[in-house]
């Protein structure tokens, strides 16, 4: 029974760090890398996000797009990193302006949204990031503004700012609504600040509409499903997709994350914004 238990114990710190490194690894095109390489590709552009931008335990949009055969000679740098908030993205500040892109596409929200669920959420976002204050809806407006208006101040890229995607499937779970006011609340302040609104949570909430499913998932937090989805798309040939199907999600993996399906919609978004405002 004791050797039982310490193979059980093995068997978990394997899981474990496995799972943790998929997630943690950082891109290799992020901004400290980019800034310390000369290139001459051009135009240069940043996407700017949380674990929806950084790709590990999402569909990898921003890889699909560096792949596009149309834009062989852009430089296109990934600056998403799991769990960051609003906050965090102001911390990246400093390197933006040093690289002083022509494009920046940014995609933040979704955790400092679900840092303002509840008490329990918030802890799990203060012991990752060390945050001093808590997180709502002002704080995340608050910072959003700080970000536009820095990039528009301190460089000459053109913004494009995705609302968030969905939190769960279910459009009458408190979650849900709580990720269409912070679209909502995103829109308002990329509008004023006259950058460019791209409605992801918008267009995903119509294709829930069309798509007329009987069950409709809500988001209730669980650590392990989102690690077992990380785990079995890396330790196996699952799709984001087939994981999103097996968890009853039609966009998303996990309750969060976008499958293909989802993640496609967001490509789509950005793509208009490069290659139709590329010269002919």
């Amino acid at each position: 029974m004791k050797h039982l238990s310490k193979l059980w114990v093995l068997i978990f710190f394997v899981f474990e760090s496995c799972v943790i490194f998929q997630a943690t690894r950082v891109p290799s095109n992020n901004l400290k890398a980019t800034i310390t390489k000369t290139s001459a590709k051009t135009p240069k552009i940043v996407f700017l996000g949380d674990s929806i931008t950084h790709g590990r335990v999402s569909y990898d949009y921003v890889d699909s797009i560096a792949k596009h055969p149309s834009l062989n000679n852009t430089l296109v740098i990934n600056e998403g990193i799991n769990g960051r908030l609003t906050l965090q993205i102001i911390e990246q500040l400093n390197d933006l302006k040093e690289l002083n892109p022509d494009i920046v596409f940014l995609l933040i929200g979704t955790n400092d949204l679900m840092a303002s669920l509840s008490a329990d959420e918030y802890k799990r976002y203060e012991s990752l990031w060390n945050l001093k204050e808590p997180v709502t809806e002002e704080s995340f407006s608050n910072h959003l503004r700080t970000i536009i208006k820095t990039i528009k101040t301190d460089t000459k890229a053109k913004i494009i700012v995705f609302s968030l995607p969905v939190l769960g499937e279910d459009p009458n779970s408190i979650p849900f609504q709580k990720s269409k006011r912070f679209a909502e609340l995103t829109k308002n302040i990329v509008n004023q600040e006259k950058a460019i609104y791209k409605p992801l949570h918008e267009t995903l909430s119509k294709g829930l509409e069309e798509t007329k499913l009987k069950d409709r998932k809500p988001y209730i937090q669980s650590t392990w499903g989102m690690y077992w989805a990380i785990l079995k798309y890396y330790s196996t040939t699952a799709s984001w997709n087939d994981i999103g199907d097996s968890n009853g999600y039609y966009y998303l993996t996990d309750a969060i994350h976008l499958n293909e399906r989802g993640g496609k919609i967001l490509e789509g978004m950005a793509l208009e914004e490069i290659i139709s405002k590329e010269p002919r």
